[in-house]
């Protein structure tokens, strides 16, 4: 069994008109994350725990909303991300004892990986309205786990500002794909 990358363009852009409130409600979810996360500032560790666990979670909803456009090879790809996004997130909770650095690890790897992911999709779906706006938010993804696995001492407070702010950029951006998209959905509906 081979598994394929290829892309039908008309089937990608449909699929993406016909789920546009996916990323409308995944663009709120993660605003709402990201501002809760700027709002609280974490004085004990299991607080920053569940918060990490969260947002993994909410990652993990996002690549299983994103494996209901995809197709072949990226829709296997998405499902493994949220199923890993998952599983970090339940590891968090699980074992909340392993030091800061240690949760400041998963996160700034998961956001590596999610931001390469995120580019090489925007990358492989140029032909749909909207994609600079995940490569973007995959570059910025990228900068920051790079950024926090390069020097993981960094602060705690430091860190969650990470977090919240790559949150608050994400949600922003699954809200105006959300538009794109829906406005995409009257190019296919009968005049």
């Amino acid at each position: 069994m081979t598994m394929t990358f290829e892309i039908d363009d008309e089937a990608v852009a449909r699929a993406y008109a016909d789920r546009w409130w996916l990323f409308l409600i995944s663009g709120i979810l993660w605003l709402f994350l990201g501002f809760i996360i700027l709002s609280l500032r974490p004085a004990s560790i299991s607080v920053l725990v569940i918060l990490i666990a969260v947002a993994f979670w909410l990652g993990a909803m996002t690549q299983f909303a994103l494996a209901s456009v995809t197709s072949g090879g990226w829709r296997v790809v998405t499902i493994i991300g949220g199923i890993l996004a998952i599983a970090a997130g339940i590891a968090t909770i699980v074992w909340p004892g392993p030091t800061l650095v240690v949760i400041s690890i998963f996160v700034a790897w998961y956001l590596l990986i999610r931001g390469i992911f995120d580019v090489a999709m925007s990358l492989s779906h140029t032909h749909v309205h909207g994609w600079w706006m995940v490569l973007i938010a995959g570059i910025i993804g990228i900068a920051l786990g790079a950024w926090a696995i390069g020097n993981p001492d960094r602060s705690v407070l430091l860190f969650v500002t990470i977090i919240g702010i790559w949150t608050i950029f994400k949600g922003a951006a699954d809200l105006m794909a959300a538009f794109t998209y829906r406005n995409m959905k009257k190019d296919f509906t009968p005049a």
